[in-house]
């Protein structure tokens, strides 16, 4: 078996981006530059000077919207024209990623440069693959972590709320997600080092993210020391998390719940961790919580800032149509093998009772 644990180099600490171009220099002379359109301009003039003066021949370009296989092909067909030798993805979960897959593909290095708390996108050896219209279509692997990571949790905690609190959210669906997935594994295939080490992780988040330890029990720290310690986790954690437990130990229903609905016209609206947070509740009303327990959730959410009702997450369209969504679901293999009992009336009662328990709780 093999599996993709970690960013070879990880590169931390206020102002890390300083270090930048004698660090990428040692990959390359030619760095492909692939970055987004807000949280780039944070590090540009940084990234800029510094590949300058390691005497760095650099491109650049943006990279805006979904990660498509059309976007990946274009850009790894512009590394190959520009014979570049390294790929920079410095940007949030989908620039990482488009420039993760551009570089696997132009099998040169790949440096990540992360400017968002909001996903685990530059610790893991995955880019996710989306359609033209935002539906999911799944994970394209590449052969390995980034060569290096350079975070920066200053710049990351300072990142506004939102992004802040779709990582919590993200990074809380590892453990809850890991916990799950590690029990069936366990069953299955006896007790498994490095699966015992995500879990020592997943405790070691938990404390950081969890609702029930009390960390962010009021919302979002304001402190700026906490928060830099805060977006750090909720970038390196998950993805090391994600790492040791392997592709068949860190699924359940949560991540396949944020897939399905995709799906539903509108979707767009919300970032990825707060799609996850319906998905995490879907999946604790699948492992029995109560409505009480689940409203305790929803109002943790609520501090953080995160509205999971459908129509928030802007997918009301699910009413009307709800048949996409659990089709897909009833297909997705991590809930499967999660829950291998669920039924398409059992799933849709589940999504209107956790709806049901949002919508009371925003009100």
């Amino acid at each position: 078996m093999t599996t993709a644990i970690a960013p070879a180099v990880l590169l931390r600490g206020p102002g890390v981006v300083a270090a930048l171009g004698r660090r990428v220099a040692a990959y390359g002379a030619r760095p492909f530059v692939v970055h987004g359109e807000h949280g780039f301009a944070l590090v540009a003039p940084a990234i800029r000077a510094n590949l300058a003066a390691a005497g760095l021949a650099a491109a650049e370009v943006a990279h805006l919207g979904h990660v498509t296989d059309d976007a990946l092909a274009r850009l790894a067909a512009r590394v190959a024209q520009g014979g570049h030798d390294v790929v920079v993805g410095a940007g949030g979960g989908r620039v990482l990623d488009a420039a993760k897959g551009a570089a696997h593909l132009g099998r040169v290095p790949f440096v990540a440069v992360p400017t968002s708390p909001a996903t685990c996108a530059a610790t893991t050896a995955l880019s996710i693959v989306y359609d033209a219209d935002g539906v999911w279509r799944g994970p394209f692997a590449a052969a390995r972590c980034a060569d290096l990571a350079v975070v920066d949790g200053e710049l990351l905690g300072a990142a506004p709320d939102r992004l802040l609190a779709a990582g919590v959210a993200d990074a809380w669906c590892k453990v809850v997600e890991v916990r799950r997935a590690a029990r069936r594994t366990v069953s299955e295939s006896g007790p498994d080092t490095l699966l015992g080490a995500a879990l020592a992780l997943c405790d070691e988040l938990a404390r950081l993210v969890e609702p029930a330890t009390g960390a962010l029990a009021e919302g979002l720290p304001t402190d700026p020391a906490t928060r830099a310690a805060l977006a750090e986790a909720c970038v390196v954690l998950p993805g090391l998390i994600g790492g040791l437990a392997g592709e068949g130990s860190k699924l359940a229903a949560a991540h396949a719940v944020h897939n399905a609905l995709t799906r539903v016209p509108g979707h767009h609206d919300a970032l990825h961790g707060e799609l996850i947070a319906f998905g995490i509740l879907v999946q604790r009303a699948l492992e029995g919580s109560g409505d009480d327990e689940l409203a305790a959730v929803a109002r943790w959410f609520a501090r953080l800032g995160i509205d999971p009702s459908l129509a928030a997450l802007g997918c009301a369209a699910y009413d009307d149509d709800p048949e996409p969504v659990l089709a897909w679901l009833l297909q997705a293999p991590a809930l499967i093998r999660s829950f291998p009992t669920a039924t398409r009336s059992g799933l849709a009662s589940t999504f209107a009772r956790v709806d049901a328990v949002c919508g009371d709780v925003g009100r």
